[in-house]
């Protein structure tokens, strides 16, 4: 037998290269893919040639949208990072502002429609709106609720984070 071969490269299930457990892209962890969505989110904001399907601004708010959702999915620092900025909207517009008890399914709307509807010369805000919007979407219950759970549910099954 041909012992100067490495056990690594005997063909077990196990060490087969290949697509094992649905993981496409190989392991990846919740965490991982909320490093990659801001990565992302941040090389579409600063008009990355590569990116142009997400760098229209519409492309963003959307995007960041759905970063903001695995960021909360992902749990522990990417959780509170979302939260953080959630917070902002919630303590400009929610109860306490001067503005009465909106609801947050009324700042959900506001977030969605200040993230997509302005014509913003600059990517960043639709970026950070669409972040804040996943938060909001998340406490808010609805269909926001609804939306946002789906999302999470079909990125972790792909992460195996479900």
């Amino acid at each position: 037998m041909n012992s100067h071969i490495p056990a690594t490269f005997l063909a077990t299930p196990e060490t087969v290269p290949g697509i094992h457990g649905g993981h496409i892209l190989g392991a990846m962890t919740l965490s991982g893919l909320s490093l990659v969505c801001a990565f992302a989110l941040i090389l579409a904001a600063r008009k990355a040639d590569r990116l142009k399907v997400i760098h229209t601004r519409d492309g963003i708010g959307a995007f960041g949208i759905f970063t903001g959702t695995v960021w909360i999915a992902a749990g522990s620092a990417w959780a509170s990072t979302a939260a953080s900025i959630g917070s902002i909207p919630t303590s400009v517009l929610g109860p306490g502002s001067g503005l009465g008890n909106p609801g947050q399914g009324a700042i959900a709307i506001v977030l969605t429609l200040a993230t997509f509807a302005p014509k913003w010369k600059r990517t960043i805000w639709p970026a950070l709106l669409g972040l804040c919007a996943a938060a909001t979407y998340g406490t808010a219950g609805g269909i926001w609720g609804v939306c946002v759970n789906a999302v999470r549910l079909i990125v972790g099954h792909f992460t195996g984070g479900a």
